[in-house]
């Protein structure tokens, strides 16, 4: 065996060893920013939320008001709990999304693995 087969050798086993982690580290970096991007959205959508509710605190000046107020504090929680609903769902995709592809890349390591 020549020394530029034997290196081309230990060339090949070290990517197969380190291909799974370089592949993971991208998938856990593109997750990492998939869940910023979310965070943000949900930050923003929060603090309209908020803003919507202060305004609408500061809108009361008559008793009528403060009804008004008051519905639309329901109007508020309402919209709330939809987007704590929608909000999971994201996570939970992201989550299964996330389990599938590290799921691909053991099975595809462990196939290289193997047929070595």
């Amino acid at each position: 065996m020549s020394n530029q087969a034997a290196f081309e050798a230990v060339n090949a086993q070290l990517q197969t060893v380190i291909n799974p982690f370089a592949n993971f580290g991208s998938l856990v970096a593109k997750n990492m920013e998939t869940l910023s991007k979310m965070q943000l959205e949900t930050l923003t959508a929060y603090s309209e939320l908020s803003n919507e509710n202060l305004q609408s605190l500061v809108a009361i000046k008559q008793p009528q008001d403060l009804a008004n107020h008051g519905s639309k504090q329901l109007e508020i929680i309402s919209k709330v709990s939809q987007r704590l609903l929608e909000d999971g769902q994201k996570l939970s995709e992201i989550g299964n999304e996330f389990k599938a592809a590290v799921d691909e890349i053991s099975a595809t390591s462990i196939n290289a693995a193997k047929s070595k």
